[in-house]
């Protein structure tokens, strides 16, 4: 396109006046802008707002045309700040949208002061919401109440991760929208992680109607109406899932035959009262279409009752009969029919008479144990999340009730994190809790993690009970800074045996008393698919039980690839640790703040050097906090000489007491070994401002061999930890 010269005064081009008349008719002219020749679409894209920048994008990849910059270029100008994760960004696109429709819906943006943001032809945040896959509801809910139904649907099918970030109390009104919200999002949509993160003082009711709605409850009747849920009724012809063979609102097609298993497996927390899943309900009472509960089937009219199941598990006639130690079953409304082949499998048990006689008052078994339901009078069960996170959330007792209450039946679930929840003497109630759940043959959780200051249970004996319930577990973790129990109750404990297990990560951080190193031994040995294996501040009576906790890592876990010891004194333990990384295929080692080399360093430090040189399988080597100095720097380096097998890329040195000089000699040494595997070095918190000269000399050469980590940091502070190494 031939284009007008431009005046002093900076005149337009020709190209750019149509480009700009293009874009602002694009009402009219869109689908003709798609079609033009990609030399010419180049130079429209970044004159576009971001609605039609967003719809032009299979054009433009069409054309060979990325739009990736201009996208990142509207992040630097708009949002003008780093991107909240570290790392590569894959897609300019979907973080700019999704960080946009966070800042409309909290008010933080204001679309109407930036053209490229404001056309009234467009929504924005219905716009944006098919880009959010992580949404962040902060505060006191801001802009929920503005959500409109166009907006739910879209994020009901984008949005995967759900967070609670510093929540408040909020009105009335505001809260309903966020059960919508939740309803929509989990219960329709994809969300499978719920996180609450930062909640000192949670409101208790929030916090169960969170909770409820993530295990997969939603009450038929409320001031709240779902416009999915409404498309069809509940009278009896069928869920709305049945209906429709491919359901945009769920996850995946749903059938009958999977809505009756679902409910079949599911409908036990249910009950308005305490609840008791029997361990030996037989599995095919479940499956089978040909017991007597479905003989016994309520009818249409009768599913608006209650019914009661008598105490034994095998007798699954219904009765109607109400009275004392009887479970009481709100009828499932939802996917209910006439027909005889459907069934009601009612799975529920309760104590035997003399168990419930033996109650205070005729209470059931749970209520003596503090479990209680939390209202769900008239709840039917809907999809639930596979992931729970709750960080820094104070539980009461009757909030750890309601959330064990759920828990019990919540099968879906496979990753529970819970952190600095303050249970304190509650956690025999998740404990619990969590053994109802395994019960269930449907139960697939495989990942528990646990932390908090101060645990009632320790933490071997708290690892032995998760592993013996949960035999399946592949990811366990626990971290605490006190421990709270009797001797007598550790000394009784100490004797059991950890059963063989399914693990393969297990991350313990202990309390400062010595721990039992036979039963650390004991879950070593019952864990031979271990490959990853974390212990912070591990302490114990004497040196030998370490070394014993060595050698058990080197003769029962074979497929072990990731190896971390922090804060742990290892100064006696050198022929271990030589004999580990001779005998070991480890991929990943860190040793932190172990005081390695402290104590007769030279010999181990050969020893370390030559083992790791013969040890083809490590990658990354991090050794911060080990009092290194600068002749262990400078022997490090031979695990780049030419006759060194070592395949080490990643080095952590950070906290050694080096010095400028060491620096500079191992850099040295590294430039006469040539091309070398080390690709990542980290230096940080080291004594390099002694010599900034020097310090300055050194980094430059180690920059033309590898990506230097290092920091400005103050060593006067380090003075002491300094002398010891002199």
């Amino acid at each position: 396109m031939e284009e007008a010269l431009e005046d002093a005064g900076g005149t337009q081009t020709l190209f750019q006046l149509c480009a700009r008349a293009v874009t602002a008719n694009m009402e009219q002219l869109e689908e003709d802008v798609w079609g033009l020749p990609a030399v010419i679409l180049q130079g429209i894209l970044p004159l576009l707002n971001i609605y039609y920048l967003e719809r032009i994008e299979q054009a433009a990849v069409k054309k060979g045309l990325s739009t990736q910059s201009i996208w990142c270029k509207l992040w630097n100008e708009i949002m003008k700040s780093k991107p909240s994760r570290f790392g590569t960004v894959t897609c300019w696109r979907k973080k700019f949208l999704e960080a946009f429709f966070h800042n409309v819906l909290r008010g933080i943006l204001d679309v109407s002061t930036d053209r490229r943001l404001n056309d009234q032809r467009f929504s924005p945040l219905v716009h944006s919401s098919r880009h959010v896959s992580e949404l962040t509801i902060c505060n006191k809910q801001q802009g929920v109440s503005e959500l409109t139904s166009a907006v739910l649907e879209c994020l009901a099918k984008s949005v995967e991760t759900l967070k609670f970030l510093h929540l408040r109390s909020s009105d009335s009104n505001t809260q309903k929208s966020l059960k919508l919200l939740l309803h929509h999002l989990i219960h329709h949509g994809q969300v499978k992680k719920v996180s609450v993160l930062s909640w000192p003082c949670p409101d208790n009711q929030l916090l169960v109607l969170i909770l409820t709605l993530s295990a997969g409850f939603w009450q038929q009747k409320t001031d709240v109406p779902c416009t999915f849920c409404s498309e069809t009724s509940w009278n009896g012809s069928g869920s709305d899932c049945e209906k429709r063979t491919e359901c945009d609102t769920c996850p995946k097609s749903c059938t009958r035959q999977e809505k009756e298993e679902e409910i079949g497996s599911q409908s036990a927390l249910l009950s308005l009262q305490p609840l008791n899943i029997s361990q030996n309900v037989a599995t095919d009472q479940r499956k089978s279409k040909g017991t007597s509960a479905e003989k016994n089937a309520p009818s249409r009219k009768e599913t608006a009752r209650n019914y009661s199941l008598p105490s034994t598990a095998s007798d699954s006639k219904v009765s109607s009969t109400s009275g004392k130690g009887l479970v009481q079953v709100p009828a499932l409304q939802r996917g209910c029919a006439s027909e005889a082949g459907d069934l009601y499998d009612f799975i529920f048990s309760v104590p035997p008479v003399e168990e419930r006689n033996n109650t205070t008052g005729g209470a059931s078994q749970e209520e003596d144990i503090g479990i209680e339901a939390p209202l769900l009078h008239g709840a039917i069960r809907f999809r639930s999340v596979r992931a729970l996170n709750l960080h820094n959330v104070p539980l009461t007792k009757s909030t750890c009730r309601s959330l064990c209450h759920l828990l019990r039946s919540w099968v879906s679930l496979e990753r529970l994190t819970m952190a600095y929840n303050d249970l304190g003497a509650s956690i025999t109630l998740v404990l619990e809790a969590l053994a109802a759940l395994s019960r269930d043959p449907s139960c697939c959780l495989s990942v528990f993690s646990m932390s908090d200051f101060t645990t009632y249970i320790s933490t071997l004996d708290l690892a032995h009970t998760l592993l013996s319930t949960f035999s399946g577990l592949q990811l366990l973790s626990l971290s605490y800074d006190l421990e709270h129990h009797s001797d007598k109750e550790r000394s009784e404990a100490g004797s059991a045996e950890f059963p063989e297990n399914k693990l393969k990560q297990l991350e313990l951080r202990f309390p400062q008393d010595p721990l039992q190193a036979e039963r650390l031994v004991s879950v070593l040995k019952a864990s031979p698919s271990l490959i990853e294996l974390s212990l912070d501040n591990a302490t114990f009576s004497c040196q030998e039980d370490l070394k014993n906790v060595l050698l058990a890592i080197n003769e029962f876990n074979p497929s072990l690839r990731r190896l971390s010891f922090h804060d742990m004194k290892m100064t006696e333990s050198h022929t271990e640790i030589v004999n580990l990384l001779n005998h070991s295929s480890l991929e990943e080692i860190k040793f932190s703040f172990c005081r390695l080399f402290e104590k007769e360093s030279g010999e181990f430090l050969d020893q370390f050097v030559s083992a790791l040189r013969r040890n083809p399988s490590v990658k990354i080597l991090k050794l911060c906090g080990n009092r290194l100095g600068n002749d262990g720097l400078c022997a490090l380096a031979d695990l780049y000489a030419a006759d060194s097998l070592s395949a080490i890329h990643y080095l952590d040195v950070s906290s050694n007491c080096i010095k400028p000089e060491g620096l500079l000699q191992f850099a040295k040494k590294l430039e006469g070994y040539g091309e070398i595997k080390l690709r990542q070095l980290s230096i940080s918190q080291n004594l390099l401002d002694r010599d900034p000269i020097m310090a300055h000399g050194a980094l430059q050469s180690l920059e033309g061999v590898c990506c230097v980590v290092s920091d400005n940091w103050n060593s006067s502070q380090a003075f002491a930890d300094h002398v010891s190494v002199m």
